[in-house]
């Protein structure tokens, strides 16, 4: 195995270096989270391809830490010499697990400073110290000599980079914004090395990492002046003309750390611990430093209103492509063609392919079917995979790149006769995705406080998901951004009118079957009363939610249900195929409503409501109240 032949060079390496056991992070220079090829050496190392995880090698162990959407795949990709640690905590907290339990007091444990932000560089050397280990940051002559240990690393890229088709915001302005916050924090510049944020600053966009639309460079903006170092021949003349007249600079990244040594000679310079490396942080003394969140990431999470009405129109269209892929689907299916996960991939990137706005995945497309749909991050084979026969329910996570617009969306669909507990799953998550949808919030609400609304429905049967409810997706940008999210372990951040988030709940029952819907879905302002203000959501997702699923009646909610999908359903009808308003038809069918009406209660009711309440179930009146703005209800009919 390659991934092994890579391993033994690699402690032959450590000898010589003189270091006892290494660190492997899945990162590159960025900080990325989905890094480039020539800076995947965690998976060449493991033979694992998860997008996530860290590699621990010592001379006679080695170790995968990994978290629960991954641990079927480490198990299944992992050899026998390496083993899986199932992330619990803290990656560090398993990292000085790891070493008190393989590595005698007074080893030496390397990393490579540029794959290690500045915050965690140091928490990591500080708590190797404290357990009487010694932590080696691997640069310089002291290096990995990656081209020993891996001799086929493939090539950075060089691809072109392109100004934005449709910028929401200028260039100038995203300048003066950032420059404003600078002097807020009393920096002389600002130093971003996040990709997404050099992307988002200069209206550009490339492909050096596959499906996130960003470039390899750093921007150095100082109060009046400011410097992106790529190599200015990858620039599309549009592009050097756009960021020359925005005040820009193109210069070498050759220059890098000598012009970051002299930015801090002119004054303090503003950094983001969490997103720069920490060889790169070095080369700014401690005393000259403004450590702050990045002032792009607290800008671009906030989509303007010119951003979120493009972002609308690219929802319609990736909408309209996916109800043409899942009437194809159909067709072909009762035709009695024998289709794989691949060729449900190849057929849905074929439909998004013929907007001539759309230019690749927002990420690589899990299509799961059976078993498969329990690994959260499953991707099938470029060939083959799980063969799509009755009776189950196929999961499709996808996203497309459109110049208007990033999108992600799952949904769930039958295959023959799924059955009674699958689809009782099945509407159990969908419930749940409609309850965070639906829901109304104060203002400075953070992710990690209103997580809870999108397990309630799980929790009371039992259930629950190791995955966060919801993450930031950027504009033509990365399908994950930050800071914002909604997940128990989501940083203390509120949400704000103009984050666009995902909601996606799931149940997954390993070597059986898996289920999770999603939508993306905008902050706004729902209303301000003397309590002050609050927020609610809109779906910007505008595919429905195949009704088909739900043999069994859907219960409370199903109004919701049907008015989601009536929306929907109205809106693609003019705009696809015959074939498709046949799909839409059956899979957006309105469904019967079952049991006791929904009651909405208003303030002057209340009193008249509860007289009412032996005829009202206990779960309908909570359901109802945590739906429903009091002051906007009626009374039951």
């Amino acid at each position: 195995m390659q991934a092994l032949d890579r391993l033994a060079k690699l402690r032959a390496a450590m000898e010589n270096l003189g270091i006892d056991a290494v660190i492997i992070p899945t990162a590159d220079p960025h900080l990325s989270e989905y890094v480039p090829a020539h800076w995947s050496l965690r998976a060449a190392l493991s033979g694992f391809t998860g997008s996530a995880g860290m590699l621990l090698v010592s001379a006679e162990d080695a170790a995968l830490i990994a978290d629960s959407r991954y641990w079927e795949q480490a198990e299944k990709q992992l050899p026998a010499e390496i083993a899986l640690i199932r992330l619990t905590g803290s990656f560090l907290d398993h990292v000085t697990a790891w070493c008190e339990e393989n590595l005698p007091q007074g080893s030496i444990v390397g990393y490579d400073p540029e794959l290690v932000s500045l915050n965690l560089a140091e928490k990591l050397r500080s708590l190797l110290e404290d357990l009487g280990f010694e932590a080696d940051a691997l640069a310089g002559e002291r290096s990995l000599p990656l081209a020993d240990i891996w001799p086929d690393r493939p090539p950075l890229s060089m691809s072109p980079i392109r100004l934005m088709k449709r910028p929401g915001r200028s260039i100038v302005e995203k300048l003066e914004a950032v420059r404003s916050m600078m002097a807020d924090k009393g920096a002389q510049s600002v130093f971003f090395s996040a990709l997404d944020d050099v992307a988002w600053m200069t209206n550009l966009r490339g492909s050096d990492v596959p499906c996130n639309p960003v470039f390899l460079a750093y921007l150095l903006v100082e109060r009046d002046s400011a410097e992106l170092f790529v190599d200015a021949e990858r620039l599309s003349a549009e592009a050097a003309r756009a960021i020359a007249d925005a005040g820009i600079a193109t210069v070498s990244p050759s220059t890098l750390h000598e012009a970051l040594a002299a930015a801090a000679l002119r004054g303090q310079v503003m950094l983001d611990p969490d997103h720069t490396n920490s060889l790169l942080a070095a080369l700014v003394p401690p005393e000259s430093q403004v450590r702050s969140a990045s002032p792009a990431m607290m800008l671009k999470c906030v989509k303007s209103a010119e951003e979120i009405r493009a972002i609308e129109e690219a929802h319609l269209k990736d909408a309209v492509a996916l109800a043409e892929f899942y009437a194809e689907l159909d067709e072909r299916l009762a035709a009695g063609d024998v289709l794989t996960e691949s060729d449900a991939a190849q057929m849905l990137h074929a439909w998004r392919a013929k907007d001539p706005e759309f230019f690749e995945e927002s990420f690589t497309t899990i299509v799961a079917y059976g078993p498969n749909a329990a690994l959260p991050h499953y991707t099938p084979p470029i060939h083959g995979g799980a063969v799509l026969e009755p009776d189950g329910l196929l999961l499709i996570d996808s996203g497309g790149q459109y110049e208007c617009g990033t999108t992600d969306i799952t949904r769930m669909t039958p295959i023959g006769n799924p059955s009674p507990a699958m689809r009782r799953d099945a509407a159990i998550v969908t419930r749940a995705m409609l309850r965070l949808l639906h829901l109304k919030f104060p203002a400075g609400a953070t992710g990690a406080q209103i997580d809870a609304a999108a397990r309630i429905d799980l929790w009371a049967h039992g259930l629950d998901f190791g995955h966060g409810t919801g993450h930031g997706v950027g504009y033509v940008l990365n399908v994950h951004e930050g800071p914002v999210a909604i997940s128990p372990r989501a940083q203390p951040v509120a949400i704000q009118p103009g984050n666009v988030l995902s909601d996606e709940p799931g149940v997954y029952r390993p070597g059986r079957w898996g289920i999770r819907v999603e939508n993306l879905m905008v902050c706004e302002q729902e209303q301000t009363t003397e309590f002050g203000e609050f927020l609610k959501f809109r779906a910007l997702t505008m595919l429905p939610i195949d009704v088909r699923m739900f043999k069994e009646p859907f219960g409370e909610g199903v109004e919701l249900l049907n008015a989601f999908n009536a929306e929907r359903r109205n809106k693609l009808m003019p705009l696809v195929s015959p074939r498709a308003q046949k799909w839409l038809s059956a899979a957006a069918a309105e469904l019967p409503f079952s049991g006791m009406r929904p009651c909405l209660i208003s303030k002057s009711a209340v009193g008249s409501c509860f007289q009412q309440a032996q005829r009202i179930s206990a779960e309908c009146l909570s359901f109802c109240l945590s739906f429903v703005p009091l002051e906007r209800a009626k009374m039951p009919q």
